[in-house]
């Protein structure tokens, strides 16, 4: 499964210590991951593990067996203050001391209601840390809230603006349904949205569904290329605000213009013009 997994076009691969393996599997797991990031080619994706939450018996070891290992990026569950992150940064550093990778980031799943309350103290807790996650279905389970759009929307917001403020991404949850890809769709859409900056996959088949969406349309990429130009052009000629296709253009809609340029120019989308690649 990690073979294929390796050869997926995706942004970033998370190798599971958590969830997905029983607590009798967790040393023959471990000893998976250890194999794999020591064998296999991944390409330019980023590569990381999900380790078990630090307030449980499995977090030490999990960070152990990591040693030495070429990983780019930590997945911490069922993080609910700001002490969780500092604990996980504090043993990286040890581990760096000793020789491991340095420089590796760290990804928080928000989860529980005391998290998703500390979730912007989380979010600034280490210069470590790249992303905030929303983990739906145990926050569900801590909060009795409905796993539906509805249910989720004050919940998810809460993670974007948190995220947003100490400026690191903000990815949601999973769908669970496989082979929905229509609704996976549509809740991509959605999360972009809301503010997210991508959404988890949990199956190959949801990669492609998730990297359409979240990647700017042509439309958007002309739209961006027209505004920022004009925009250039009229602050040379001493102008401030303008309209474009008839819609004001000021500093927050150039801010906006920009972060879309930069999303395309990152997928190279930018200098074909807003273009899809066949």
């Amino acid at each position: 499964m990690i073979e294929k997994a390796a050869g997926l076009d995706c942004d970033s691969l998370i190798l599971d210590l958590e969830d997905a393996v029983a607590p009798s599997m967790k040393p023959a797991a471990r000893e998976n991951v250890r194999k794999a990031m020591s064998s296999l080619a991944f390409g330019d994706k980023e590569v990381g593990v999900r380790i078990n939450g630090v307030t449980t018996p499995h977090f030490l070891d999990d960070l152990l067996a990591l040693e030495g290992l070429p990983v780019d990026t930590i997945v911490v569950p069922k993080v609910n203050r700001p002490e969780d992150v500092a604990v996980v940064d504090v043993l990286l550093r040890q581990l760096e001391a000793r020789g491991s990778r340095a420089g590796v980031t760290l990804q928080l799943l928000i989860e529980t209601a005391i998290g998703l309350e500390a979730a912007a103290d989380v979010a600034r807790a280490s210069d470590r840390v790249v992303s905030l996650i929303f983990g739906a279905g145990d926050f569900t389970a801590d909060t009795g809230i409905a796993f539906t759009p509805r249910g989720l929307f004050y919940a998810r917001a809460r993670v974007v603006v948190a995220a947003a403020a100490a400026r690191v991404q903000a990815l949601d949850h999973v769908h669970p349904a496989i082979q929905d890809l229509d609704g996976l769709r549509e809740a991509a859409r959605d999360a972009r949205e809301l503010g997210f900056q991508g959404k988890w996959a949990i199956h190959p088949a949801q990669v492609p569904v998730i990297n359409e969406v979240f990647a700017p349309t042509p439309d958007e990429v002309r739209e961006a290329r027209r505004v920022i130009e004009a925009y250039e052009a009229a602050k040379a000629g001493g102008q401030g605000a303008i309209t474009v296709d008839g819609a004001l253009v000021d500093e927050a809609m150039l801010k906006l213009m920009e972060r879309r340029a930069a999303a395309a120019r990152k997928l190279g989308l930018w200098d074909r013009g807003g273009a899809v690649q066949p």
